[in-house]
């Protein structure tokens, strides 16, 4: 009897939790959207499939790195693009996801350019804190690129309608989302040349805690079928 009793309250104890900090960046991430955004949706299958429930909340992206980083009530955060920096600073998963980079601007005067030296004539709207790939933010580190910071790629889209800023660099999801919200989008041109093609992961604490979450996190993520996510959820939001 004792023993059934010890297998029934395991049974039935709750799973595990992974505690993430993140920020308002819809389509992917979003306290109003459906199931709170694609990179919720699917960091969320897969926490349940590693025997985890995931827990969110949302601040600026700053402080989302400075939470995940640092706080304890937190075990990461999530989405991040991959980079050297990030792989130093956290325990960084398989991808979830992926983000196409490119150069928004208004139709009636595109901006249209080869190689990232050509956009050194525009200044370029960028949310403060915001990667945009290793290339591109080594030409602004060194100032070879102009930029101006905005709080927010709403902010930066509000600014582009308005013919207040020539161009933003902005991901092509986000882009399309803002705009539905907005408005305007026959007015708006994305690049057909990316500035990046970067993969979205989560970064989990860099702890032994940590590592091991984020490998029990990347072994159920093997097993996961991220495209049927994607399309599922490219559907329920068209709705």
């Amino acid at each position: 009897m004792v023993g059934w009793l010890a297998c029934s309250a395991q049974a039935q104890a709750p799973p595990k939790l992974i505690r993430l900090s993140t920020l308002e960046w819809p389509p992917y991430t979003g306290a109003l959207l459906p199931q709170h955004g694609l990179s919720t949706r699917v960091t969320s299958v897969v926490a349940k499939a590693a025997g985890y429930r995931l827990v969110t909340a949302s601040f600026e992206w700053s402080t989302t790195l400075e939470k995940g980083e640092k706080d304890p009530n937190f075990d990461g955060y999530f989405p991040e693009y991959n980079s050297k920096e990030r792989e130093q600073a956290c325990h960084q998963s398989q991808p979830i996801g992926t983000s196409v980079l490119g150069v928004a601007s208004l139709r009636g005067a595109p901006i249209e350019w080869n190689a990232l030296a050509d956009l050194s004539s525009y200044r370029l709207g960028v949310v403060e804190g915001y990667s945009n790939g290793e290339e591109f933010d080594q030409r602004v580190k060194d100032k070879r690129q102009p930029v101006e910071l905005a709080p927010s790629d709403a902010v930066n889209v509000n600014k582009l309608r308005s013919g207040r800023i020539k161009g933003i660099v902005i991901d092509k999801n986000v882009l399309d989302y803002t705009l539905s919200l907005l408005g305007g989008a026959d007015r708006i041109a994305f690049s057909t040349r990316p500035i990046a093609e970067l993969s979205l992961h989560v970064c989990f604490k860099r702890t032994p805690a940590g590592l091991a979450m984020r490998d029990a996190f990347d072994a159920a993520l093997k097993t996961t079928d991220r495209a049927k996510l994607e399309a599922d959820y490219a559907r329920l939001i068209r709705k």
